[in-house]
């Protein structure tokens, strides 16, 4: 038989006597939902999230009911919303611009290095990257114009290079020393270039630019890596291994006509538009050419003195020319006249010259029928020539030597059957080498002299050494003679002290000599054996903060900072009854410790006054004498309890104190009278 459902007031009698959970517990094992021998249950965890997402739901319902009753307040509490969203909205348009533009620093930052994008107006046109290239460029033509020629870079032999970054590293540089060596500035605080005068043969000073070390390394590098590997012209004989002045003259000995001609400013006159072709020709590709051409090229600028700063003032990129004492320069104009010599040979071969170019200086020589006939119409055309090529003649020292006269060609007489140093450079080569060997006797009247300066033994000899280079029999002699006069005691010390200085010099500086380093990509080193210096490489980017970044991190730190000091340290001094009763309270919810620390925060920065036993005295004393003197007891009592008072809240100040003190004076005076 089942057992009767229990009524209404049995349950309410049963949970009166236990309790609810007991009751519920009970009639569910007595309908068989829980077993007997088992314990309480507990409500699952699933269960008591959800419950507590339905309590947060249902507080949430209920906010916006007694909003909704209230028009104002669900007004003010719709414009505190917006006002909420917007501001967080606002905050993070901030942070992601903020890291929009960090990372595109960063990207910046990595791409300067390894890549060179900019080296100054009129250059970066041609430096884009491949991708760049690829996008900017949509014809396939183009791309290959514009483009390496690894085909012809690979029968010359030359490095395949495609980017900046692969020519620092080719030259064992960096990209960034790199950048600075190649960079075009208009105005500038430092030049790459030591430039002096020397005067000429024939007049006037020729302008000498030296590119400085770091240049010059480079240069070498460029020099002996790409523009060595290309032959020149046959015609051409100067600044190239086996060639010299010699065999520049050898094809003129013997002819009825020489003529010189000569180019006006050679050197200045190409351009650096001109130079980056001859790279470009060579198989390079913009880029590449770009950055060989600037490192070839010299911006020609003044030294100005401005706000007690040296500034040098130069020209636009293409006003840079190529600069005469550079050691590219004589390689890059044979290259650059390569098309000027096939030209100028075929018209001497069609006339029946013989032509050879030795730097600016061009010689035709002819005999026979040409050296009658053909001479004027010969030079009209070479004119021509070398206009159509981008170059002025010389109009002063065009020269037409016949036979009758002294021929010379590059200082040598080609009159006999083979080139020759004149008859007068000899005479004064002798003279001078007897002035030398008369100098050490008490009888010698001149010092030796050589084109009106002084000379020393060792000049003298490497003449000597020269005529003979020239003909063997002329500079006998004078070469026994000048290895006679190097001989001397006097002369052979100071020849032994230079050469121990020169051993000492080898043996302390880097083990490769200067040039043989800069074309194995090798740093060069210092004398003392220190390394060069290198450019500072920038720091990478750092992220902006918003304002409400840098508000957080300062809480940050003052809630580290607060955390790291001790209890006392941070709520402050307490006393010693108080510190067991803040040990018991230690245990309290955070909403008895809030007003506390609302209190603290409250008075944070406002200095106390330290409590002081004497002033508490004299604050009685001057209570009682206020009290005495009106007679007024009622004061007394008023200023004692106001100095103890005054005395616990550590505000003994005299201000506070009398100003009370004489307020209630005047109000008990004022209530007595009334």
């Amino acid at each position: 038989m089942s057992t009767p459902q229990p009524s209404r007031a049995q349950i309410y009698e049963r949970i009166k006597a236990s309790s609810k959970q007991e009751v519920v517990l009970e009639e569910m094992q007595r309908m068989g939902f829980w077993p007997k021998d088992a314990g309480q249950p507990q409500p699952a965890a699933e269960l008591i999230q959800r419950e507590g997402e339905l309590q947060r739901e249902l507080q949430t319902l209920r906010n916006q009911f007694a909003a909704r009753k209230d028009p104002e307040r669900a007004l003010r509490e719709m414009r505190k919303q917006r006002m909420q969203a917007a501001r967080t909205q606002r905050e993070a348009t901030k942070r992601k611009q903020a890291q929009q533009r960090h990372d595109k620093a960063l990207a910046w930052h990595r791409e300067r290095a390894t890549h060179i994008g900019y080296l100054g107006p009129g250059i970066s046109a041609g430096l884009q990257t491949p991708a760049q290239d690829e996008a900017a460029v949509k014809s396939t033509s183009e791309r290959q114009r514009r483009g390496p020629d690894m085909a012809r870079l690979a029968r010359h032999g030359l490095p395949e290079l495609t980017s900046g970054a692969q020519l620092a590293e080719a030259m064992g540089v960096s990209v960034a020393e790199l950048r600075f060596l190649s960079f075009h500035r208009e105005v500038a605080r430092s030049h790459h270039y030591h430039s002096f005068t020397l005067p000429k043969k024939t007049g006037g000073e020729r302008l000498i630019s030296a590119p400085m070390p770091r240049l010059k390394r480079a240069q070498y590098w460029v020099l002996d890596q790409v523009l060595a590997k290309i032959p020149a012209h046959d015609a051409a004989h100067g600044f190239l291994a086996g060639r010299s002045i010699i065999s520049n003259a050898q094809p003129h000995t013997g002819q009825d006509v020489v003529i010189n001609l000569d180019v006006k400013d050679f050197f200045p006159s190409i351009a650096f538009g001109r130079i980056k072709g001859v790279f470009r020709q060579l198989g390079y590709g913009e880029s590449v050419a770009s950055v060989l051409a600037l490192l070839c090229s010299e911006n020609r600028a003044q030294a100005w003195l401005v706000d007690g700063e040296r500034l040098f003032v130069g020209g636009k990129a293409r006003e840079r020319v190529l600069p005469q004492g550079a050691p590219t320069s004589p390689m890059l104009t044979n290259l650059l006249c390569r098309r000027l010599d096939r030209r100028l040979q075929g018209l001497a071969a069609q006339l029946g010259f013989a032509y050879t170019r030795y730097a600016d200086d061009l010689t035709f020589s002819a005999s026979g029928e040409a050296a009658q006939e053909r001479v004027g119409a010969l030079l009209r055309r070479v004119r021509w020539i070398l206009r159509d090529e981008g170059f002025t003649p010389h109009p002063d020292k065009e020269r037409v030597m016949r036979k009758g006269r002294r021929q010379e060609v590059t200082g040598l007489v080609v009159n006999g059957a083979a080139p020759s140093v004149s008859r007068q450079t000899r005479r004064q080569l002798r003279a001078a080498l007897h002035q030398a060997t008369q100098a050490g006797s008490a009888s010698a009247a001149v010092a030796p002299h050589w084109q009106g300066q002084a000379v020393q033994p060792s000049q003298l000899l490497g003449l000597a050494q020269f005529v003979h280079q020239v003909d063997a029999k002329q500079g006998q002699a004078l070469l026994a003679s000048a290895q006679q006069l190097a001989a001397v005691p006097g002369a052979r010390v100071n020849q032994d002290l230079a050469d121990a200085a020169a051993r000492d010099r080898r043996a302390a500086t880097r083990p490769l000599p200067f040039r043989q380093a800069a074309a194995a990509a090798q740093a060069p080193v210092r004398a003392n054996g220190q390394a060069w210096w290198q450019p500072e490489e920038k720091a990478a980017p750092v992220l902006e903060h918003t304002d409400q970044q840098r508000k957080e991190q300062r809480q940050q730190l003052r809630r580290e900072a607060a955390a790291a000091q001790t209890p006392d340290a941070a709520w402050g001094r307490a006393e010693p009854h108080n510190r067991s009763a803040e040990r018991n309270s230690s245990q309290e919810p955070a909403s008895h410790v809030a007003p506390n620390r609302a209190s603290s925060r409250a008075n944070k920065g406002k200095p106390a006054t330290p409590r002081s036993l004497p002033r508490l005295g004299m604050h009685i004393l001057l209570g009682i004498a206020q009290g005495m003197s009106l007679n007024k007891p009622l004061i007394t009592v008023f200023a004692l309890a106001l100095a103890i008072t005054l005395y616990y809240m550590k505000k003994q100040r005299w201000g506070i104190f009398i100003g009370l003190v004489l307020v209630v004076s005047w109000l008990v005076i004022g209530f007595t009278a009334y």
